[in-house]
């Protein structure tokens, strides 16, 4: 898990989960059907769609 081995006997844990253990959408924290391979953050498609139409409204 990590290098840095403290002494107290206290276990580090990572911050994200590591890759292939993503299950659900950062937005709506909708459980996907599958591990997700990609790097964190994983959108579900629902929320995917709407980030990509509010990207297109904000340029002129």
């Amino acid at each position: 898990m990590d290098k840095n081995i403290p002494r107290t006997g206290k276990q580090a844990r990572p911050k994200t989960a590591f890759k292939g253990k993503r299950y659900r959408c950062a937005t709506c924290h909708k459980r996907s059907p599958k591990a997700v391979k990609t790097p964190a953050p994983w959108y579900c498609p629902s929320c995917l769609s709407l980030e990509e139409a509010e990207r297109g409204q904000d340029h002129y």
